[in-house]
């Protein structure tokens, strides 16, 4: 952004009452949400090709929960 136009956009808020700059925020805060649904890439290819094929995340939460009972049981006095 240059520096003219970025002065036009502060000159204008610098128009608005303080609720109206809130609400100007939102607006733009919500644009910007909506951007990033449409550019985002699944999860599935973000993490293809990351962890083996052949995890078992079923028994490897099984194995940590395990654990985490055998500790819990050793601080129950």
């Amino acid at each position: 952004m240059n520096r003219t136009k970025l002065s036009e956009i502060e000159t204008a808020i610098d128009d608005l009452n303080r609720e109206e700059q809130w609400l100007l925020i939102e607006h733009i805060a919500g644009r910007l949400r909506q951007g990033e649904k449409k550019h985002g890439q699944p999860l599935y290819g973000l993490w293809q090709g990351k962890f083996p094929d052949d995890i078992d995340l079923d028994r490897d939460l099984a194995e940590i929960r395990h654990d985490w009972l055998k500790r819990t049981e050793r601080l129950d006095p």
